[in-house]
């Protein structure tokens, strides 16, 4: 006799189907929280056998030992009525019970967690997160689900984390932003995923999405806290909002740049470095290498990301042919559209001194 596969879903909506995909039947008789309860713990736990007495003592803790037994041999006689060919799925005795690890069935839950542990690119990641419906047995309530649903769903949270990073990595700044939206779904109370995605906003060039997800963190903090945004979301709020605009000019030369292709590696040793002088600490980076291999372009992609995120970023070019014009980068970045509106700012002995390098100061402020 050949037995179709069981297909059971766990997580999220609670579902079992029979037989193959386009005729399958639901089982209906499935339907009670306490039934659903005790399949699940038989599954999650199907490696070895276990005793009725605990069983029992675990799903009736309040009740005698007896009438617990009892309650348990009914919910077992329901769960082999409900199941197809009950033998051939589960082993049961006076002592104990056990769901047969060679049964034909298909589980959500391992096929979830073994599609993470093997997940090494993006694709095999966005794969593994799908299979992450939701909580695990979301209409359970008893005190044995709590640590295996928060195990699975930190191991969400990291996949989601895992891959998001990935995408940025990426400069797939689109995808980041909707997975890292999902992510915000499973914890909408964590401040720091806001400032995440209204960082992504940015480096895709939306700053008008990076300051509506500030909107949205002050609406959830002020509903469920009382409490304004920490100083470092506001500090980045006020950053994209007073960021300078790209000039149209620049913004019609950068759109025509051809995509930055691959330079993963190379790019993720970028925003270390940037994530490091961010902080406070000053720092350095020499990108070297033969001509025509493409470090202008890898630097303009930093430039542009990091003006993105509301920060100052001027550039300079020196060429040897130039001789020996120590000064050069200077008035290059004093030129810069970042830098020009601030001189006006300054008080006149300072103009004096800028003037020796920017004569053109003198026709402005004579």
């Amino acid at each position: 006799m050949t037995i179709a596969t069981l297909r059971i879903c766990l997580l999220g909506t609670f579902r079992v189907t029979y037989g193959c995909q386009t005729c399958a039947d639901d089982l209906h008789t499935l339907t009670t929280a306490r039934l659903q309860a005790l399949l699940g713990y038989l599954l999650l736990h199907r490696a070895a056998p276990q005793a009725r007495e605990h069983l029992a003592f675990l799903f009736w803790p309040d009740t005698r030992e007896a009438q617990a037994l009892t309650n348990l041999r009914n919910l077992l006689h329901k769960l082999r009525q409900a199941l197809p060919a009950p033998a051939h799925f589960l082993l049961v005795d006076t002592h104990t019970v056990q769901w047969r690890p060679d049964a034909p069935y298909t589980l959500d839950v391992a096929d979830f967690e073994e599609a993470v542990v093997q997940a090494t690119t993006g694709p095999e990641l966005a794969c593994a997160i799908d299979l992450y419906q939701g909580e695990l047995l979301p209409s359970c309530y008893d005190d044995w689900i709590l640590p295996e649903r928060e195990r699975l769903r930190q191991l969400a949270l990291d996949t989601l984390d895992r891959l998001i990073t990935l995408l940025e990595t990426q400069r797939d700044y689109r995808a980041a932003i909707r997975y890292s939206q999902r992510l915000l779904q499973l914890e909408p109370l964590n401040e720091a995923l806001y400032r995440r995605l209204m960082r992504l906003y940015a480096a895709s060039d939306d700053r008008a999405g990076a300051l509506h997800i500030y909107q949205q963190c002050v609406a959830m903090l002020e509903e469920e806290f009382a409490a304004e945004p920490t100083p470092a979301t506001q500090e980045l709020y006020q950053r994209l909002q007073c960021a300078v605009p790209t000039p149209p000019a620049q913004t019609r030369h950068v759109a025509a740049k051809p995509p930055l292709i691959g330079r993963a590696r190379e790019w993720q040793a970028l925003l270390d470095n940037w994530y490091r002088a961010s902080s406070g600490q000053a720092h350095s980076l020499l990108l070297t290498g033969e001509a025509g291999i493409g470090k202008t372009r890898l630097a303009e992609e930093l430039v542009t990301w990091v003006g993105r995120q509301g920060f100052g970023a001027v550039t300079a070019h020196c060429y040897a042919a130039e001789g020996a014009l120590a000064y050069a980068p200077v008035v290059a970045w004093l030129r810069s559209a970042f830098v020009q509106p601030r001189l006006a700012t300054l008080d006149p002995i300072w103009l004096t001194e800028v003037a020796r390098l920017l004569p053109e100061l003198l026709r402005a402020h004579p």
